[in-house]
């Protein structure tokens, strides 16, 4: 019985993309004919994409809690091989899959999700609309937001220059955003940009224009991790290190090694703001980014990741933990000594964990991410 229950759950679920494969072949026909209207279309089309996706991770998460992830791996192949290519439509789904910088997540695709603004029509322009509708997307936005107040928060309550190091910048836009702040218009700060990538070097060069308070250094980040003497090398020492999307790719003992050796180029009163993507199924969009787009990130509970930064050095009682506003990532503020300086980071109008865990608790579907 059980064989033939978990049997029956993949036949539903593969009913469900059939039938979702029937009506797009509508939709397109439709649009073909006027590709202007789509907006006529558009939640019809989220919530059909949405059931799919929806149902996707009810039986993942089934299987999974049954111990039968190789039911999950044949499903993924299967759909890899045979399904993906009903769904793949649009700008973005078509970069996440090409990888033209030769990696995920690079510079032009998480700009892209930061303007927001589609100009495909069409059948195409429903799935960017949707991809810009995700709910990662949105929170990929919301923390570009959020590390801007980390960084003006820092300056505020910090007298003379301010040293900032980000790490893996990509296209910097934060920091953009912040130089155009009146918190930051008389004050003397800069900003020190390490980056593997030339052309988002260039880019975000070209976006920000400030040559006097920024520096632009290609490295792979990877280097700094491993040096075994940092300080060496590294010779400035900083108010503020910062990285966003970085640890959403890198395993525990990098992530152990890299914020052990950021913790040397603190200041004694500096503060080291790391984001990072939490346990999986917080991630609604998770399937369409994984097995439709191959955009995979590496997961962890908050405890998990609290514990790379007691595991680096830092006192658990230096370490402020703050959220996105939808709860997928999750932001750990570390110091040496929590000063006057470090402690407004705790009350930082971003959200914590109970605001989170009421959110998700509150039978609000996180599905709907319209």
């Amino acid at each position: 019985m059980q064989i033939l229950s978990d049997r029956q759950s993949m036949v539903t679920l593969l009913a469900k993309i059939q039938d979702y494969r029937k009506r797009s072949l509508h939709l397109q026909q439709a649009l073909r004919k006027n590709p202007s209207s789509w907006g006529r279309y558009q939640s019809e089309f989220n919530q059909e994409l949405n059931g799919v996706f929806r149902d996707l991770m009810v039986y993942v998460q089934t299987m999974e809690s049954k111990g039968k992830a190789v039911n999950v791996e044949r499903l993924k192949l299967l759909f890899v091989e045979k399904l993906r290519k009903y769904f793949i439509h649009g700008d973005y789904v078509a970069h996440s899959l090409k990888k033209p910088r030769g990696y995920a997540g690079d510079y032009q695709i998480i700009d892209a999700i930061y303007q927001n603004n589609p100009r495909t029509v069409g059948y195409d322009r429903l799935f960017d609309n949707y991809f810009q509708m995700s709910a990662v997307s949105i929170a990929v936005r919301n923390r570009k937001d959020d590390f801007k107040k980390i960084i003006l928060n820092v300056a505020a309550n910090k007298k003379g220059p301010i040293r900032v190091l980000n790490l893996a910048s990509g296209p910097a836009r934060e920091i953009h955003e912040a130089l155009k702040s009146p918190v930051l218009k008389d004050r003397d700060i800069f900003f020190d940009c390490v980056e593997q990538d030339q052309g988002a070097i260039d880019f975000a060069k070209c976006l920000i224009d400030d040559p006097e308070r920024t520096r632009f250094i290609k490295q792979n980040v990877s280097r700094i991790a491993l040096k075994a003497n940092i300080e060496s090398t590294m010779k400035d020492r900083y108010d503020l290190i910062y990285s966003t999307g970085l640890f959403d790719y890198l395993d525990y003992r990098l992530s152990l090694r890299l914020i052990r050796n950021l913790k040397r180029l603190l200041k004694p009163d500096g503060v080291l703001a790391i984001s990072d993507v939490r346990d999986r199924f917080t991630n609604p969009s998770i399937f369409f980014m994984e097995w439709v787009g191959d955009w995979n990130l590496l997961y962890r509970d908050d405890d998990t990741f609290r514990g790379i930064f007691m595991d680096a050095g830092f006192d658990e009682q230096n370490l402020i933990s703050l959220y996105e506003q939808q709860g997928l990532f999750q932001y750990v503020i570390a110091s040496d000594a929590p000063t006057q300086a470090t402690k407004p980071l705790d009350r930082i109008q971003l959200h914590d964990r109970d605001v989170i865990e009421a959110f998700q608790g509150s039978g609000r579907s996180i599905f709907q991410i319209i």
